[in-house]
């Protein structure tokens, strides 16, 4: 008897194809709820993900700068203090991720003179783009008859 009304009821269930409007419309507002969730925190990901590589970068700079200067292969230019600014050439829009010298000469000894050059010893991709907001400035202080200080601080455009 419960064979016959199982098949009875799937005998029933032939006849009613597709979904009813109300159960898609109930379906689309489930998923406009997840995706209105969910959104921000993908746009907010995305942000620290670009963000994440500007940093990187400032950091293998800073390390390189080091090293460099116990080379002789970075120097002062003159007197005065020097600085290295990591970020977006152009803040207006996407550019790519560079480096910008002031007060500071770098020659690594190959034929590599300049900021391009140390960008490649510091394993920058010079072709790749960037959004991200950061902007690092490291200060290399000069100090009489002892080794430079390095100070790196972040600045959010």
């Amino acid at each position: 008897m419960l064979f016959m009304k199982m098949a009875q009821a799937r005998e029933n269930r032939k006849d009613n194809k597709g979904f009813s409007l109300v159960e898609l419309i109930i379906v689309i507002a489930i998923m406009v709820a997840l995706v209105a969730m969910l959104a921000p925190q993908f746009v907010k990901y995305v942000a620290k993900s670009r963000n994440a590589v500007v940093s990187s970068a400032a950091e293998d700079v800073l390390a390189t700068a080091k090293s460099e200067f116990a080379l002789t292969h970075l120097t002062f230019a003159g007197d005065s203090n020097g600085t290295i600014v990591i970020g977006r050439e152009d803040l207006t829009q996407a550019s790519k991720l560079g480096v910008t010298f002031t007060g500071l000469n770098y020659n690594d000894g190959e034929g590599g003179i300049g900021e391009d050059a140390f960008e490649e010893q510091c394993g920058i991709d010079a072709s790749k783009t960037t959004i991200s907001d950061y902007q690092y400035t490291i200060t290399i202080t000069k100090n009489a008859g002892a080794s430079p200080t390095f100070s790196m601080a972040l600045t959010r455009s």
